[in-house]
């Protein structure tokens, strides 16, 4: 299945395949333990659970309808069905691509 992949130390976002694994997720997002933030009601972002104590960690913040979240390092967009399932994200990697600001190395997110 597809999904969208925001890559922090590249600067970029781009659609990849995902074979509905945890562990292709780990290895996405670049992390052991992850934890998901909700973006509306079909799609998810999965990121680092611990990427706030990563050292030197990259940051990019996502710029929701009604909000704003800055998460660290890698974060892998995909859909759920109503039945629970990982589907194929419903939004395009333009529309992320938008809602995305990288930010510079050294970020400070206590500021």
């Amino acid at each position: 299945m597809k999904a969208i992949l925001i890559d922090v130390k590249n600067e970029e976002v781009r659609e990849v395949e995902h074979d509905d694994t945890r562990k292709e997720i780990y290895n996405f997002v670049e992390c052991s333990t992850f934890d998901v933030l909700r973006l509306d009601g079909v799609n998810g972002i999965y990121v680092d659970d611990e990427g706030l104590f990563v050292e030197d960690q990259l940051f990019f913040t996502y710029h929701g309808d009604n909000y704003s979240q800055t998460l660290g390092g890698n974060g892998l967009i995909l859909g759920v069905d109503s039945e629970g399932n990982s589907i194929s994200p419903t939004l395009t990697v333009k529309e992320v691509e938008e809602a995305i600001d990288f930010h510079p190395t050294g970020f400070d997110t206590w500021q």
